[in-house]
């Protein structure tokens, strides 16, 4: 905010002497990414600007009365080529994808008994593409530092009914997985 105002009475000084001599030119504005002095490092507006943007390169992440990265400070050593941004717009992608998988399942549910094998795979789909929405909030290696067994055996159930719908096209191996998976999650 201090390098915005002291452009601002650069331009005003700039102005003045502009007037005072009677050229009749108009004087140029400054240039927008910052000052001469600042325009190689990221300074004037873009600096500025990175402080209210929480997921630019430069903003501090744990700056008091800046905006925070709510889930994870540190980089995650299984995503280290992702930035904050790549993180989100991959976690808001893959909840969407969860939630087309949990409505078409849905839209299946009435025909439970004839598409069984269907249901199961959308719903599965659905959750795996929930886990990777939140693995790449938090980071897989945060989530998975200490699972419990209920997430193990949630994890468990749900490759093992992907591998029945998918692998194996049994639906009754497919709806037992569905079901414990079902079960799982409801405890």
């Amino acid at each position: 905010m201090a390098d915005l105002g002291r452009q601002l009475r650069e331009y005003l000084a700039q102005s003045k002497a502009a007037a005072a001599g009677g050229s009749g030119a108009t004087p140029a504005p400054p240039p927008v990414g910052g000052s001469q002095e600042g325009a190689g490092d990221g300074g004037g507006l873009r600096a500025w600007l990175g402080v209210l943007n929480p997921f630019s390169p430069g903003a501090v992440p744990d700056a008091p009365g800046g905006a925070a990265w709510p889930w994870a400070s540190e980089a995650d050593p299984w995503l280290p080529g992702l930035s904050r941004w790549q993180r989100l717009a991959g976690s808001g992608l893959c909840a969407l994808l969860a939630a087309l998988c949990f409505g078409l399942a849905a839209l299946c549910a009435p025909l439970l008994l004839l598409r069984a094998r269907k249901f199961a795979l959308l719903w599965s789909l659905g959750s795996l593409c929930a886990l990777g929405a939140a693995a790449l909030l938090r980071g897989p290696g945060r989530l998975l530092r200490e699972p419990g067994r209920g997430a193990l055996l949630y994890l468990g159930a749900l490759l093992g009914t992907l591998y029945a719908a998918l692998g194996l096209r049994s639906t009754a191996l497919t709806v037992l997985g569905a079901a414990v998976q079902l079960g799982t999650a409801a405890a």
